[in-house]
């Protein structure tokens, strides 16, 4: 497995391969990122941020099949949000909790992220197109916990669209078989989520064809393919990771924002 991180360390910000508890620096731009024959820095004195700055981040729901409690899932296709790149987030990064709003919730993620330009790909080659795999919270604002309401309201997109509704990382992993990983949220240290790919609803394939079928996917862009059960509330003081079986933790906290 190669697992590439995007990191600060001596006033600079580099790429680089985490092997252990070292990460090797790389030059070039993202996507085409090599090796350079530079010392080794160790993990714990550099500053992990967002894997990759995509142009874009596209949410999709439903994700899962057990939202439906085995009915038939009532929907032909994925539906599709944007998340702007001010909602992007770096690891140990802190969500802001905006006021007045009746709740904000987790839903941990795989996020695939983009390596070559995609526009109109079939699904057979869709997968060709992918870089590679990170954790993603999609933090929204709503009720996700009842089920009827998920259903009726989760396609209103500006409960998305907060700034630092987007934490990503810790890094990128190029070499994972997704087709059954665990993916888990814990607040606090409580498990919320405890889920595995293979109930998904969507194979990334189709998703991704989908998508690029009326929006150019560029190298570097995000796609959140959905949350399994367990979406909950977070508030002031909480400790989220997400972790995705392969990949690792995504750690962030949460803070009422000030003013």
């Amino acid at each position: 497995m190669t697992k590439i991180a995007r990191y600060s360390h001596a006033g600079a910000v580099r790429h680089g391969v985490v092997r252990g508890d070292m990460v090797q620096p790389m030059d070039g731009t993202f996507p085409d990122l090599v090796e350079t024959g530079e010392a080794p820095v160790p993990l714990a004195e550099v500053r992990l941020l967002a894997p990759v700055v995509p142009s874009k981040i596209i949410a999709i729901g439903p994700g899962y099949k057990a939202h439906f409690k085995g009915n038939a899932v009532p929907f032909a296709r994925a539906h599709f949000w944007i998340k702007p790149t001010s909602t992007l987030l770096d690891p140990e990064g802190v969500i802001e909790l905006p006021a007045d709003v009746p709740m904000t919730c987790h839903e941990s993620e795989l996020a695939v992220v983009i390596g070559r330009r995609a526009s109109n790909v079939p699904v057979e080659s869709a997968l060709d197109h992918v870089y590679g795999y990170t954790c993603i919270n999609d933090v929204t604002v709503g009720n996700m916990l009842d089920p009827a309401d998920f259903i009726a309201s989760q396609w209103f997109v500006d409960g998305k669209i907060f700034d630092t509704f987007g934490p990503l990382g810790p890094w990128i992993e190029t070499e994972l078989d997704t087709t059954d990983l665990r993916i888990q949220c814990r607040v606090n240290g409580e498990t919320r989520q405890d889920h595995r790919t293979s109930d998904r609803i969507w194979p990334l394939a189709e998703v991704i064809h989908r998508i690029s079928t009326f929006m150019t996917l560029e190298p570097g862009d995000v796609i959140g393919t959905g949350s399994p059960p367990g979406v909950g509330p977070i508030v002031d003081g909480d400790v989220i990771e997400v972790e995705v079986e392969g990949i690792g933790v995504l750690r962030n906290s949460a803070r009422n924002k000030a003013g």
